[in-house]
């Protein structure tokens, strides 16, 4: 068969690629007779000069007085002559001869049948007319299976089913029946150019698209079930793939009506169908004691064929395969074509579509299509997520791009700030540069932050994420240069957004980027934190390591605050935040922190030194490094308990309650961690309470039992 890939144009019509389409205006010069024929319409339109008369026509006989429509055409002279229907390789043909139908090439045989190509000679299309074979031609079984193969052919109406026209007797060559022509090419023979790895066809012709086809092929057969009718036949040879990608089930000779009503076919009497596709009660049983599972099976084979291009069942005659389709083990898919991706969704259909136990087996081929429509529906929504993402990382690529100049300038300006040489006017620019790229980067983040909750592929998203995160760690926060509070709070607020989504990949990129520049990571059980150190301690003229190195007092301070017990399970891009508001402080021995009584402003970490807690003027615990104080009143805020105050030298983090608290407002993880870390503590106080009750009333009984 001439090989026709459904994505190419079919062939022009009759008339050809160079005659003029039918709405096109023509441009050749106008000749007498359009003068003649324009002056007529002008005159026509003049309402002094319009005729209402119907113009003359012929009488001619009357149709109903005969009974074929040639001899019809031949007595009134009348013949249409118009034929979009007639395909270029139609046999030539008589419009007024006595044959119903022009005989052209042989297009196949099987099943004691024979298809020629032919002209529908009232109708002006091509088609393919069976007839069955003369060796057959009084053979009464052969003769009933032919009428019922056309019968039934006729009665299945459904765009997957080739469409049978008319059955007759036709003179000199007996029965016959008439079906659409088809085009196209055969699933067996896109099989076999796939086995060949035929370029176009590999191309072309991938596992989703042959899916799609194996959906179509599913419809006609549901639909026929529907009717009471199984194929039993079902193979890729029997399946025709059209020029435009259309999918039809041919061949319907083998197909076995369900019930009494089909229980006088010729076909129940046999066990019929090609082994390497009948199903093993198939083999076994005659068409009367078969039901609709058989198609289930023969459609599992197909899928099992399309997924890897080789049947579960081969040998070298009949006989062989037979025994193997009743015995021999099946081989998994993966396992037979292991170099070929196979979804494992699709695997476990085609498995059970080829249950050996029917009980096991699928019950219905709907249920068999509902399953591979429902791996085709999740493909497209990962092919919709996978152009979105690409779409999106493409965009953050170009736009990054885009600020590479404006980057570069940020990093001169910063590097004159850093070592001294900035005037006023040159931080007012490093500022305004700052603020520009925290646009551009805003803009970005926010981006990417639609995209993954539009359910983007996630690899190439959080591959952008990443890109974008030490984008703005670099230049813009913390920076080779601090910005401004607000700058670095929208670069805090941009870093925690990117980090909520994609927190693996920026520790991956990171890594990547010390590995670029032969540095060793730092071990630390936090894989985010030992980058960040491992990047900021390096030391290069590169201007994007000076950046780094620029901030080793802030993942200093960070790290600090990891240690300390209140932080400790905060994740780290919320933590990134807290460790911005921090103010480091210092007090001299003596010096008041806190008093008791007043509200909670603020909360205390020591970083050195040592703390008195005094309640009432009286020291109630002393603390150290580490230690956090006044939380509970900036957590509940309530007044303060105890006063705090400098029992040495203080070195300290001062967090502001007001910039604390908008922080675990606008950040659920913290918020939460929070909230946990509040109830912890109160419930550590209730029971501590409740312990010094119960010491005090056990003092109390004491004292009173004394003599």
């Amino acid at each position: 068969m001439k090989k026709t890939l459904p994505w190419r144009g079919v062939p022009p019509g009759p008339g050809g690629a160079d005659e003029p389409h039918a709405g096109a205006e023509s441009t050749a010069a106008p000749t007498s007779a359009d003068a003649e024929a324009g002056a007529s319409l002008s005159a026509a339109v003049e309402p002094e000069v319009a005729s209402t008369a119907e113009p003359a026509d012929d009488v001619i006989a009357d149709a109903a007085d005969y009974d074929d429509l040639a001899r019809y055409y031949a007595d009134v002279g009348v013949i249409a002559r118009v034929s979009p229907g007639l395909d270029d390789d139609a046999p030539a043909f008589d419009p007024t001869g006595p044959a119903p139908f022009a005989v052209g090439r042989e297009l196949g045989r099987g099943g004691g049948g024979v298809v020629h190509l032919a002209v529908d000679r009232d109708l002006r299309r091509s088609v393919a007319v069976k007839t069955l074979a003369r060796e057959h031609s009084t053979s009464a079984t052969h003769v009933q299976a032919f009428l019922e193969e056309a019968i039934i052919t006729g009665g299945l109406e459904h765009p997957n089913i080739v469409p049978a026209y008319n059955l007759g007797v036709w003179p000199g060559r007996g029965l016959y029946y008439t079906m659409k022509r088809l085009s196209g090419q055969t699933l067996s023979n896109i099989l076999e150019c796939l086995r060949q790895r035929d370029p176009e066809y590999v191309e072309h012709f991938t596992l989703f698209r042959l899916l799609g086809f194996f959906i179509e092929a599913c419809r006609a057969v549901v639909y026929a079930h529907g009717r009471g009718v199984i194929h039993s036949d079902l193979k890729p040879e029997n399946i025709i793939v059209g020029a435009y990608g259309e999918v039809t089930v041919v061949d319907w000779g083998l197909a076995q009506v369900l019930g009494p009503a089909g229980e006088e076919q010729a076909r129940a009497r046999v066990a019929a169908g090609t082994p390497e596709y009948m199903a093993p009660e198939q083999i076994t049983s005659t068409g009367q004691e078969l039901d609709h599972r058989v198609d289930v099976w023969s459609l599992g084979v197909i899928l099992y064929e399309l997924l890897t291009l080789r049947l579960p069942f081969r040998g070298d005659d009949p006989r062989e395969v037979v025994g193997k389709v009743l015995f021999e083990p099946l081989t998994r898919p993966s396992a037979r074509a292991p170099g070929r991706d196979i979804p494992k969704a699709i695997e476990a259909v085609c498995l059970k579509a080829l249950e050996r136990d029917v009980a096991r087996r699928y019950a219905s081929v709907s249920a068999m299509l509902w399953d591979v429509d429902a791996y085709l529906a999740g493909a497209r929504e990962r092919q919709r997520k996978a152009e979105l993402a690409r779409v999106a990382a493409d965009e953050v690529d170009r736009r990054l791009a885009e600020a590479g100049s404006r980057e570069l300038e940020l990093d001169a300006l910063a590097d004159r700030v850093r070592t001294g040489g900035g005037t006023d006017e040159v931080r007012a620019l490093l500022e305004r540069r700052q603020r520009e790229l925290l646009d551009t980067y805003t803009q970005l983040t926010a981006f990417v932050r639609r995209c993954f909750r539009a359910g983007g592929d996630r690899e190439p998203l959080e591959l952008a994420a990443a890109e974008l995160y030490w984008r703005i760690f670099r230049r813009v926060y913390p920076g080779q240069v601090r910005p401004s509070a607000a700058l670095c709070d929208r670069g805090s607020e941009l870093l925690a957004t990117l980090s909520e989504h994609a927190l693996a990949a920026i520790v991956e990129a990171g890594r990547a980027q010390a590995s670029s520049r032969g540095l060793a990571l730092e071990v630390d059980e936090n894989p985010w934190l030992a980058v960040i150190r491992t990047l900021s301690q390096a030391s290069s003229e590169d201007a994007t390591v000076r950046g780094m190195s620029a901030v080793s007092k802030f993942v200093s301070r960070l790290a600090f605050l990891r240690s300390i017990p209140l932080f400790a399970k905060i994740p780290d891009h919320s933590l990134l935040r807290v460790c911005e508001i921090c103010e480091e402080r210092s007090y001299a021995p003596g010096e008041v922190i806190f008093i008791q009584g007043t509200r909670g402003e603020a909360l205390c970490v020591v970083v050195d030194g040592d703390l008195s807690i005094q309640r009432d003027g009286a020291e109630i615990n002393r603390v150290g490094p580490h230690a956090c104080v006044g939380e509970m009143a900036v957590l509940g805020e309530t007044v303060r308990s105890a006063s705090v105050i400098a029992a040495s030298r203080v070195i300290c983090l001062m967090l502001g309650a007001a910039e604390f608290r908008r922080i675990a407002v606008t950040n659920g993880e913290l918020a939460m961690e929070l909230v946990h870390i509040l109830n912890d503590r109160l419930r550590d106080a209730t029971e501590r309470e409740a312990a010094l009750r119960s010491l005090a009333n056990s003092l109390l009984k004491k004292e009173s039992a004394a003599p």
